[in-house]
């Protein structure tokens, strides 16, 4: 999940969001995805737009595979993908691509923890890009987005369903 910082933040001040966009298809997307490979974690790509300085809008979930333990080191596999994830970097070259092309960027990553509540771990807060979206979600718990920033520490950003098919804007409720 270590990540270097992508091209498209070079040279852009870093902030704190203080609200994160989802459409109802995105978010359908994304909560499949995630739950798909249960009781392994899912993890997908977050593609989307700043739309301004405190306003990230996600638009595409890119579903990924769990590599976690798949030719790495030897530990791995003694963790498995029931606890970690490790998204191809292959992937993410390709979902950086394809986001280029569209107007969007990698906003960051998303994951599921389906033995444990929907805050960053340990382990998250280590290998997570730094100054980037956080997506985990539990069954218990659903949906929560974080910030990871520099310093490791994580900051919760709220999450804003949007209907986008009828054009009437944010919806009242929670994920």
């Amino acid at each position: 999940m270590s990540f270097a910082i992508s091209a498209e933040g070079i040279g852009e001040t870093r902030y704190t969001p203080s609200v994160l966009q989802i459409d109802y298809r995105c978010h359908t997307d994304l909560c499949c995805t995630l739950l798909a490979p249960h009781p392994e974690e899912g993890c997908a790509l977050l593609l989307g737009e700043r739309v301004s300085p405190g306003l990230l809008r996600l638009q595409t979930a890119w579903p990924c595979c769990n590599v976690w333990g798949r030719g790495g080191s030897e530990q791995q596999p003694v963790i498995g993908r029931r606890r970690r994830f490790l998204v191809d970097p292959r992937e993410q070259l390709a979902a950086q691509r394809w986001a280029r092309a569209r107007h969007q960027r990698c906003l960051g990553v998303a994951h599921s923890h389906p033995a444990s509540p929907a805050v960053p771990s340990h382990h998250d807060r280590l290998w997570g890009e730094t100054e980037g979206l956080m997506l985990i979600l539990s069954a218990s718990v659903g949906l929560r987005a974080w910030w990871l920033h520099g310093d490791r520490t994580v900051d919760e950003i709220p999450i804003q369903l949007w209907d986008t098919h009828n054009h009437a804007g944010p919806i009242d409720a929670e994920c």
